[in-house]
């Protein structure tokens, strides 16, 4: 039985069809390889050099008696702010779940003989106003919950560390807003009161003022 023209080519496609579904085949096979055997070993780990030497730029004596400690998580959005089509194109937001904690107390450097009276078994403390002694994000629990980048954007490599500082004054001035200068002066005051009562003496008072969350604080 003689094929014609037709016939020749439709047997043609036939073969190259099963060519390529045999090719497919074989580069789909080669695609697994590579992904779960060769690849594993072939990408470079990441590798962490602490061998260089380490220098202190400064050594401080500290003198603070922390006396409040607030641990504090915020919601923070930083990005740009425009129009839907800008931000489809050029838009970069980034959506931070920050964890940090906020201690305050007293500076006991600022103390002298003048700020203690003694009489006899009496004794009176005047005492500086508590500030905010640290603020800092706990690296560890602080996350990047989101990071969207328009079409036409690289991303902003400095947008994560300003969310991160901007995250850090902010959980600062919930902890004055939330009363932690109060709390510190309240348990400065107690455990002054106490500490000197244990040494002997009968009667303690000890005065603290008020502090104040200024922006020289946050």
């Amino acid at each position: 039985m003689k094929i014609g023209p037709l016939g020749n080519i439709i047997r043609t496609m036939n073969y190259v069809k099963k060519k390529f579904v045999w090719i497919g085949f074989i580069v789909l096979l080669l695609s697994f390889f590579v992904i779960f055997f060769i690849k594993p070993s072939f990408t470079p780990s990441s590798r962490i050099d602490l061998s260089r030497d380490s220098v202190i730029k400064e050594i401080q004596s500290l003198g603070n008696l922390e006396t409040a400690s607030y641990s504090i998580e915020k919601i923070v959005e930083a990005g740009t702010d425009g129009n839907p089509i800008q931000n489809l194109l050029f838009g970069d937001k980034i959506l931070l779940i920050a964890h940090g904690k906020v201690i305050a107390g007293i500076d006991m450097t600022v103390i002298t003989k003048d700020n203690i009276q003694v009489d006899g078994k009496e004794l009176k403390a005047m005492l500086p106003a508590p500030t905010i002694l640290s603020s800092a994000l706990d690296n560890q629990k602080t996350k990047v919950y989101d990071r969207t980048q328009g079409y036409l954007n690289r991303g902003n490599t400095d947008l994560e560390s300003e969310t991160r500082r901007a995250a850090e004054e902010s959980i600062t001035r919930a902890a004055c807003e939330a009363g932690i200068l109060e709390d510190a002066r309240i348990n400065a005051i107690e455990r002054i009161k106490q500490l000197f009562l244990f040494a002997g003496f009968t009667h303690v008072e000890v005065i603290i003022p008020a502090g104040n969350c200024s922006k020289e604080s946050i």
